[in-house]
């Protein structure tokens, strides 16, 4: 995988105790946070029948960003089969970005702040007036780390009728647009990387039964 981190251009150089360059590979410039958060994502455990990759977070939504892609679920190669040899049903995406304000947002309540996004299969079965509210409250049992009161978002569940040649084979699907602000200590580096881990059980667990086992 990739290295995962994404800065926004413009950014001015600093000096000081945020310019030590005892990281290896640290970009001129970025904050001991910032570049303490990047290394808790590339340390992170890694979930089995998850895919990773960077992304770029745009330069409007903070001072820094850390965006990262996932996928859970069927592709048409072999390699995404189950280990006992079966396809799971349905394909899980989304995406989070750990974003950083050099100066504390009172919107935010804290320097950091995520946001996410899912897109994930719905069965027929599940198209209901019930299935926001069940799909939302799975997501915050998956959010133990963040803020009281802070997370916020829309769940829109989506139907597909198909016509003409492509016969009618209806679908369904469930988008998830979140934000919260994750839990930090005084004294203490941000795990980012348990933010992003978070947030790909989430997406596996839409898709796989069962324990969430890293590679």
């Amino acid at each position: 995988m990739a290295d995962i981190y994404a800065f926004p251009t413009g950014v001015k150089s600093r000096t000081g105790r945020d310019a030590d360059p005892e990281l290896p590979g640290r970009p001129v410039g970025v904050p001991d946070d910032v570049w303490q958060a990047v290394e808790s994502i590339r340390e992170m455990p890694h979930l089995r029948d998850v895919r990773y990759r960077e992304i770029p977070v745009p330069s409007t939504l903070a001072d820094y960003g850390i965006g990262v892609e996932l996928e859970s679920g069927a592709r048409e190669d072999a390699a995404d089969r189950m280990f006992d040899g079966t396809m799971p049903t349905g394909l899980a995406t989304g995406w989070i970005m750990i974003l950083y304000s050099v100066e504390p947002r009172s919107d935010w309540g804290s320097n950091w702040r995520c946001v996410a996004f899912a897109r994930l299969p719905l069965d027929k079965g599940e198209n209901d007036a019930l299935t926001p509210d069940m799909y939302w409250d799975i997501m915050c049992d998956h959010l133990d780390a963040a803020e009281p009161g802070s997370i916020g978002g829309t769940v829109t569940v989506t139907r597909n009728t198909a016509f003409g040649s492509l016969g009618r084979d209806d679908s369904a699907g469930c988008e998830m647009r979140v934000s919260f602000t994750p839990t930090t200590f005084d004294g203490m580096s941000y795990d980012a990387g348990a933010s992003v881990s978070a947030w790909a059980r989430f997406l596996r667990s839409t898709i796989f039964d069962g324990e969430t086992d890293v590679d």
